[in-house]
Formats: C-alpha cells, sequence, structure tokens
C-alpha cells in the first residue's frame, strides 16, 4: 500500500492567534516576578515581559522556565482569548479531502495543554488525524520539531510543513536531508511555499 500525504502543522499563530492570550499572561507574569525578584536574571525577564505585553512576541533568549509559565498563564487563564485562523483551516480541511491526505498537528506547546487543544480544533471543525505535542520541553522548539519531522518523513510519502516561523523552517530544512517534504510560511491568512527558496544557515 503507498504510503500517504501527510499535512504537517503548526498550532499557535499558524491555526490559531494567540497575541491576546500571551498579553494578558505576561502581564500577570510581570506582576508576579516584579513582587518576588531577587536579582539580575529578574530584572532581565521583567524587562522581557514587558516586550511580550507590548508587542505579544517572546524573545528568543527569554528564559525557558518563565516561558512555560508564561504559557501556562496563556492557555489556562486566556484560553478563550485564541481566536481561529479561518482560511487555513478551510485550506487545510479542503487539501486534504481533495488529495486525500492526513493532517496532523504538530506543536511545541506541550502535552500539558492536549485537552485544551484538542477542544479547540474540534469547535472550529479541523479534521485532524493526529495531536503530537512534547511530553518534555529539554529541546529548544525548533530542535523538537526536526526530531519529529524527521519521523514522519519515514511514515509519508509526502510532507508538506506549514509553519508561521520562518526560523523554523530553515532551521528543519538546512538539518533535514529529506526530499519529500514541502515547507509553507503562514503569514495570518496567507500561504506562502518557500521550499529550497532560503539561505543556508551557518552550521
Amino acid at each position: 500500500m503507498e504510503k500517504l500525504i501527510a499535512l504537517v502543522s503548526d498550532f499557535d499563530d499558524t491555526l490559531f492567534f494567540n497575541r491576546e492570550a500571551i498579553i494578558l499572561a505576561a502581564k500577570d507574569l510581570h506582576e508576579i516576578v516584579e513582587r518576588e525578584k531577587k536579582g539580575e536574571e529578574d530584572c532581565k525577564t521583567l524587562s522581557d515581559l514587558e516586550i511580550i505585553s507590548r508587542d505579544g512576541k517572546i524573545p528568543k533568549d527569554f528564559s525557558k522556565a518563565w516561558k512555560s509559565q508564561l504559557y501556562t498563564f496563556a492557555y489556562g487563564r486566556y484560553g478563550e482569548k485564541l481566536t481561529p485562523n479561518k482560511p487555513i483551516i478551510r485550506y487545510l480541511n479542503e487539501r486534504a479531502e481533495r488529495e486525500r491526505s492526513e493532517t496532523i498537528i504538530l506543536s511545541a506547546r506541550g502535552e500539558e495543554f492536549r485537552r485544551q487543544t484538542k477542544e479547540l480544533l474540534d469547535t472550529y471543525g479541523l479534521r485532524y488525524n493526529k495531536i503530537i505535542l512534547p511530553d518534555n520541553h529539554y529541546l529548544k522548539d525548533e530542535e523538537w520539531k526536526l526530531l519529529e519531522v524527521e519521523k514522519l518523513s519515514k511514515e509519508y510519502h509526502r510532507i508538506l510543513l506549514f509553519e508561521d516561523k520562518l526560523d523554523n523552517i530553515k532551521y528543519i530544512e538546512n538539518n533535514l536531508n529529506s526530499k519529500n517534504i514541502e515547507f509553507y510560511l503562514v503569514n495570518r491568512s496567507f500561504i506562502i511555499n518557500v521550499t529550497g527558496q532560503l539561505p543556508k544557515q551557518k552550521q
């Protein structure tokens, strides 16, 4: 039997926009850190949280421990603030039906958020076959995704990867020598095929 095609999609800021939830969570965390701050590292965290509270974007070197807490607040306290990217959800459903492919959700948001993730997908009608989430956060997001995409590339004849972070796409494409993967950058409701078009990263 011929192996299937897999549409592999990120979750946050690809299928659902989380900016409002992240901003509210960052404000909550800012109050906590400010109240308990002990040293220089906490001052750096406060500065980062001010950026997140303003822009809704998490700095690349943001503390891993506080990042986990930030997402816990965002998805636990403010999950209702996540809004669906309806054009992308509709696109994936239509393409999966047309090509008889499987849809896989690949998100670094963590196994602890499986219930909330499933509820949102079901509520907004994305038809999916599998949800893959990390059960620990030892690896960087892009490192974990690379390992999971590599496993999927051996299981499926062709993979189409949908991701909102260009850095993640670059990392996976540069470190995975596979000809059966296509890379799609999702920017709001737009999808851009960037396969083979990105400059090589220095190793």
